[in-house]
């Protein structure tokens, strides 16, 4: 009588689970192990989540335990833990590239390319959680069962963590489940490399300021900043030398703007500065301050420079507008004339007009 992979893994889990009075690892490691086969996979781990800390309570690679992960302390940032954690579903990625929330990591090319996940939820709070991983992307065509048999190991697991005399110990999960989600939230809103606002944070801003500059009749300016030949850098100096570019353009910008002003990181080498009730005239003398500021970063001792393409507008209506149509657009001119500021040479700041455009032409055009 032969039994499918489903029914060999249900079966090992069920040997697995008689070992209820067992020590709690005993029982923890073969439970690791029936997943660890499952998957194919190299390594295995419960790690419990406490504020920003990441506490490997058992891990098994390749069916040994090495010593040094045993009650290892990392980063929650530094896994996919974090991510799997403030997911409601199980985390299914045979290739972590191609996977819609695994490959923004930021050390996506040191982490596991296989990786199956699960939150491990504790008094109604995320307590910790349950993955496996492998070191090689390979493809698998059961994401309902991979899903299903994560969750019941996930199950088994939160039930030991009710009965285990260790469960006093948990007691604060709830508030560090908070902590975390603010992190989470946090992460959300903040570009870890630069430490500006990020690209999500940068359009809410943006909309709530262009509504309230509208509303007082006032004008300013949106101006697109691109570090010159960051690309090159990176292949000529690697991606460790064009990170240290970029942290000191995004420092440098901070403190070329006005208190007023809001400077966040737009993408790859582009930044966005809004310049609210900004004449049209004032909008160079800012360029200028911001590429005197970048000229302090130096690489092999030469300055680095950036091309700015901005668009200088005013308010002339008194009738809703949509807002996000006129933001759109006013970007949109920003990045023609910063185009245009690469084809005349770089180093050098673009207006997309010669008088500032009027909110009201940006909404009614085509």
């Amino acid at each position: 009588m032969s039994f499918s992979k489903s029914d060999r893994f249900v079966r090992d889990l069920r040997y697995a689970c008689r070992y209820k009075d067992s020590i709690k690892l005993n029982w923890l490691h073969n439970i690791l192990n029936v997943g660890l086969n499952y998957f194919s996979a190299n390594a295995a781990s419960l790690s419990r989540i406490d504020n920003k800390e990441l506490h490997i309570v058992e891990c098994i690679s390749e069916g040994s335990v090495p010593e040094r992960f045993s009650g290892q302390v990392v980063s929650v940032s530094s896994s996919f833990c974090g991510i799997t954690a403030g997911s409601e579903k199980a985390i299914i990625a045979p290739d972590t590239q191609q996977h819609e929330k695994l490959a923004g990591h930021p050390a996506i090319n040191s982490l596991p390319q296989g990786y199956w996940g699960v939150a491990i939820y504790f008094g109604g709070a995320v307590w910790g959680t349950l993955s496996f991983s492998r070191n090689t992307a390979e493809p698998r065509h059961n994401d309902a069962q991979d899903e299903d048999a994560l969750v019941l190991m996930a199950g088994m697991l939160e039930m030991k963590l009710e009965n285990e005399e260790y469960s006093a110990e948990l007691e604060g999960a709830r508030q560090s489940y908070s902590e975390l989600s603010q992190r989470l939230e946090h992460l959300q809103f903040v570009d870890p490399l630069t430490e500006l606002p990020s690209r999500r944070a940068l359009f809410d801003y943006l909309h709530r300021e262009l509504n309230q500059l509208i509303r007082r009749d006032g004008e300013g300016a949106v101006a697109l900043v691109d570090i010159d030949f960051l690309r090159m850098t990176n292949e000529k100096y690697g991606h460790d030398e064009g990170d240290r570019i970029l942290k000191g353009v995004a420092t440098a910008l901070r403190n070329a703007i006005r208190n007023y002003d809001y400077v966040a990181r737009y993408s790859g080498e582009q930044f966005i500065v809004w310049l609210p009730d900004t004449l049209q005239s004032e909008v160079a003398k800012v360029c200028e301050r911001m590429a005197t500021h970048v000229n302090k970063c130096l690489l092999d001792g030469k300055p680095v420079t950036i091309s700015v393409g901005y668009c200088a507008f005013r308010s002339d209506s008194e009738y809703p507008i949509p807002y996000a149509r006129a933001l759109d657009k006013l970007i949109d001119m920003a990045h023609n004339a910063l185009l245009e500021a690469k084809n005349q040479g770089r180093n050098c700041a673009i207006s997309a007009s010669k008088k500032p455009i009027t909110i009201r032409s940006l909404t009614t055009q085509g």
